[in-house]
């Protein structure tokens, strides 16, 4: 006889996973849990809680995937989805919070991720810098790319 798999380990496992993809560290994720359910742990919630949860991290642009192949070389293998979707790691900067702010106001209203911002500074700023990372950008270029995404989220707005 087939043992049945018990529900709310697989929509805890996916919550952790939103998690993990969201880039949320201790805190954040507490406040969220805190905040859909009253609860701050995952322990003691229901499958509908649970739910809600998921629910919540969709909107805040988490997108399930399944379950990714294995690499067929570790040489030619790419750095983890995780850390290219996670937050810029100077988030607390003072000089640059108010950008980073804006870029995950649009993130969440367009339904990215940050894998996108990352992706279009790459293409705005890979003939002067080389690899760009988010983390290395001027005051200025944060401030570019804050306007282009600002322009694209306009466009996708207006369009029939």
């Amino acid at each position: 006889m087939e043992k049945l798999k018990d529900p709310l380990i697989s929509l805890r496992a996916r919550v952790h996973i939103a998690r993990k993809q969201l880039g949320l560290n201790e805190e954040e994720y507490r406040a969220l849990l805190q905040g859909v359910t009253g609860k701050e742990s995952s322990k003691g919630m229901s499958q509908k809680e649970m739910e809600q949860v998921l629910m919540e991290c969709a909107r805040l642009g988490w997108r399930p995937t399944a379950p990714a192949a294995a690499p067929a070389s570790t040489a030619t293998a790419t750095p983890p989805a995780g850390r290219w979707l996670r937050r810029p790691g100077n988030w607390d900067n003072p000089d640059k919070n108010p950008m980073y702010r804006k870029l995950y106001a649009l993130i969440c209203a367009n339904g990215w991720n940050w894998g996108y911002v990352r992706g279009t500074a790459k293409k705005m700023f890979e003939a002067q810098k080389g690899d760009v990372v988010l983390e290395f950008l001027t005051g200025a270029e944060l401030h570019s790319l804050v306007s282009a995404l600002q322009i694209a989220a306009n466009r996708r707005q207006y369009q029939p």
